[in-house]
């Protein structure tokens, strides 16, 4: 089974031509290539189409020829400082009110 990206790499074409004959937006080609999306089954069945393979003959999932480093290809979330909680939520984890803390029903009472 090969990728994505192999299999476009092998006919020599850019991710703009691969999206261009499967009818995505480039960025789509990027986000699958980069294993942040994965095709919806239509796209699947054209990547099929357009490669000549079986859609079921692509490997959807990261590329990890050169990972960048022990945690996959992605990387980390920045770390919290010790003590620091959440955006959004106070010291014991509860969501904290946004704006001036009125509900918008309350709001359009007033």
């Amino acid at each position: 089974m090969r990728t994505i990206r192999a299999l476009r790499q092998e006919r020599g074409w850019t991710q703009f031509e691969l999206a261009l004959r499967v009818g995505v937006q480039p960025q789509a080609v990027y986000l699958w290539e980069s294993d942040r999306r994965t095709p919806q089954v239509a796209q699947m069945r054209k990547l099929g189409e357009v490669f000549g393979l079986c859609s079921d003959e692509i490997e959807l999932g990261p590329d990890l020829v050169t990972p960048r480093g022990p945690r996959g290809p992605h990387r980390p979330r920045a770390e919290r400082h010790t003590g620091e909680h959440p955006p959004g939520r106070d010291p014991d984890g509860r969501a904290t009110p946004r704006g001036d803390g009125t509900r918008a029903t309350e709001r359009t009472k007033a």
